[in-house]
C-alpha cells in the first residue's frame, strides 16, 4: 500500500531545510566580516542563492561571496 504525499509535510521540510541553509550562509558570513554585515542584505542574498542552488554548500558559497 502506497501513501499519498502530503504536501504540508514537504512544504515544511523545505521550508526546514532552506532556514537551515540560510542560517549556516549568515552566520558564516557573521564569522567573516567579524560581526560587522548589513544582515539584511546578507539573509537576503542567503535566500536567493538557495533559491538558485538548495543543494549547494552554504558555508562555500558564503566564503566566495564574501571574498568577492
Amino acid at each position: 500500500m502506497t501513501t499519498e504525499p502530503n504536501p504540508e509535510f514537504d512544504e515544511q521540510r523545505i521550508n526546514e531545510k532552506r532556514a537551515a541553509w540560510c542560517q549556516a550562509y549568515v552566520h558564516v558570513w557573521s564569522d567573516l566580516s567579524g560581526g560587522v554585515y548589513d544582515k539584511e542584505a546578507v539573509e537576503k542574498a542567503a535566500y536567493e542563492h538557495w533559491q538558485r542552488s538548495p543543494q549547494s554548500d552554504p558555508v562555500q558559497i558564503a566564503a566566495i561571496e564574501f571574498t568577492k
